[in-house]
């Protein structure tokens, strides 16, 4: 369980350092947007993503931790209106 939870600190590590993955803007939490984050977890096992200005005050705290569990992942890193996901399912090659 611990080397597990070592590989989880060390995906939050290098996406919190990264640049954004997915940056969520003026069009919302649609399904382009969601099947690109589910294909950048299957791919990565981390997404990171950003809220825009255009959208902070539409999408809120809840909808990104709705999103999370629909699509197995868990927010690993919240810092303002950034957020990093992290599966829970292991990587796939």
């Amino acid at each position: 369980m611990a080397k597990l939870k070592g590989v989880l600190e060390e995906l939050r590590k290098e996406k919190v350092a990264g640049r954004t993955d997915v940056n969520i803007g003026r069009a919302g939490l649609h399904e382009g947007i969601v099947k690109e984050i589910e294909r950048r977890l299957k791919e990565h096992r981390a997404v990171k993503i950003k809220l825009l200005k255009s959208v902070r005050n539409i999408i809120r705290n809840e909808d990104i931790k709705r999103l999370a569990e629909s699509i197995g992942a868990i927010i690993a890193d919240e810092r303002g209106y950034t957020y990093v996901l992290i599966s829970r399912k292991p990587k796939r090659h």
